[in-house]
């Protein structure tokens, strides 16, 4: 259900999968996307079932659109909406960023104790979402490069990403012949920022069946990354 990165006193973070969840195929099992087709009670009883498991008052999904806008969620109570970063220094308040594909990333102010989750596929890599992010995690909470804990999710891999001749620009040079290779620009791009605490994971949404892969199904759901202060 949930693979765990990050486990201590302070904070909680990692990955679910497609299992332990109600969602019936061709949503199975474990859906957390509200906006694939999938009934929306099944979504909500998986999104609960998360929330408990990890022991959060409260969980956060945004509404994501591939785009480059960051929130921060000063209360509880907030919605982050329409937006592909979340950011926040509230305890007991997790963060979702939903994924099938797309690169889930999470990021831990070890210092400082704030928290972010972003959604970067080919839009927000190249909109460079994770610069914004970090910027903004530099100017309203003082968080500083070496203290930046950053984990990639599964996502698909160079050798099942193919986007033809489609001019990227400035991102060309992370083509290896006519796939992009999402991880080689996110891993150039956090170097750019100074960030040395960098984790990826090497599995491909495409090629492992416990994720969910939109290239791969079409019709199919979402896994998450999820961060939680405690």
């Amino acid at each position: 259900m949930f693979e765990f990165k990050l486990n201590d006193k302070f904070v909680t973070a990692g990955f679910s999968d497609r299992f332990n969840g109600v969602s019936k195929p061709p949503y199975q099992s474990l859906n957390l996307g509200d906006h694939v087709g999938d009934d929306s009670a099944n979504v909500a009883h998986n999104r609960k079932n998360l929330a408990n498991f990890i022991g959060a008052k409260k969980i956060k999904f945004m509404n994501q659109t591939h785009s480059d806008i960051v929130k921060i969620i000063q209360h509880e109570d907030d919605e982050p909406k329409e937006c592909d970063g979340v950011i926040t220094n509230l305890k007991g308040v997790a963060l979702c960023v939903m994924v099938a594909d797309c690169s889930p990333v999470l990021i831990y102010d070890a210092s400082h104790q704030v928290i972010a989750a972003l959604h970067a596929g080919r839009a927000g890599v190249m909109a460079k979402i994770c610069t914004k992010a970090v910027t903004m995690m530099q100017s309203v909470f003082g968080s500083h490069p070496k203290d930046l804990i950053v984990f990639v999710g599964p996502n698909i891999k160079s050798s099942c990403y193919e986007i033809g001749k489609l001019d990227i620009g400035e991102f060309e040079r992370f083509k290896v012949g006519e796939n992009f290779d999402m991880n080689a620009a996110l891993k150039d791009e956090f170097s750019k920022l100074d960030i040395k605490n960098l984790y990826f994971d090497p599995t491909c949404t495409h090629c492992d069946k416990r994720y969910f892969s939109y290239r791969k199904e079409g019709i199919t759901g979402r896994f998450a990354g999820v961060i939680m202060l405690k």
